[in-house]
């Protein structure tokens, strides 16, 4: 069965925010090729905990998968820092998180503004798997199709909650998502703040032992790596989300008290 090319497209994936009762905000980013459905049940959960929680529909996103083939990684980046902004003027702390390239960008904001409370992140792309490498070293990519049907791993179990957005990959979105990724890299050991990672073992989108890279170059002495056994890419609609919640909460209760 053919999948469609942007899936789910009657859930509401844009730009949201919700007003907590305290005095800290989360800030979480969705992930490559997906929208702010793959973070909002997180989202609800920790408001519901009291937290403003605020979560930016990404350029290129939501939308068709040709908006992302101009994209730029400033483009991100431009937006997670003025959603950080905008945060920071309604909260006194801060909490940064994002989901597979999301986690990029909130490594990207904690390594740039120190005052940052703490970072988590779910399946952090920071490898990716030998497919997504192969469009990118692909020697004739200017003659072949823009996108690529996104291939899903056997091993990892269907999401437990809907998943929105492109079952493509736009070929100079995922270049630009290759350079964020290399600039990632270089400012990981420049992250001093508490860090939480969350890795799921069955992982078929990007390389699983990029969380332990991650864990190693940080520059945090407060960090922490959990496996998630039952766990596919998509964390925090997977089947252990639950878990996820509950530890993430934990997690931003200890570092803004």
């Amino acid at each position: 069965m053919t999948r469609p090319i942007f899936e789910n497209p009657q859930l509401d994936g844009g730009t949201f925010s919700l007003n907590g009762s305290g005095d800290t905000g989360i800030l979480l980013f969705h992930g490559f090729t997906s929208t702010t459905v793959e973070v909002r049940p997180l989202a609800e959960f920790l408001h519901q905990a009291g937290y403003s929680v605020m979560a930016p529909l990404l350029p290129g996103h939501g939308t068709r998968p040709e908006d992302a083939l101009s994209v730029h990684k400033a483009d991100w980046l431009k937006t997670a820092d003025q959603a950080y902004q905008s945060l920071k003027t309604r909260t006194r702390k801060v909490v940064v998180g994002g989901e597979s390239m999301g986690a990029l960008l909130a490594l990207h904001l904690a390594s740039t503004y120190p005052d940052i409370a703490g970072v988590v992140t779910y399946a952090p792309a920071i490898q990716v798997s030998g497919q997504w490498r192969a469009v990118l070293l692909a020697p004739f990519v200017k003659i072949r199709p823009k996108y690529y049907l996104h291939e899903e791993s056997s091993a990892a179990p269907p999401d437990t909650l809907p998943w929105q957005g492109y079952n493509v990959l736009p070929i100079p979105a995922v270049a630009q998502f290759f350079w964020l990724q290399q600039q990632v890299r270089q400012e990981l050991n420049s992250v001093r703040q508490p860090a939480l990672i969350f890795q799921g073992k069955l992982d078929g989108t990007i390389t699983p032992d990029g969380a332990k890279v991650i864990l190693n170059k940080l520059g945090s002495q407060d960090k922490r790596l959990v496996w998630l056994e039952k766990s596919g890419h998509t964390l925090l609609l997977g089947k252990e989300h639950n878990q996820i919640y509950r530890d993430t909460l934990a997690f931003i209760q200890r570092v803004t008290k």
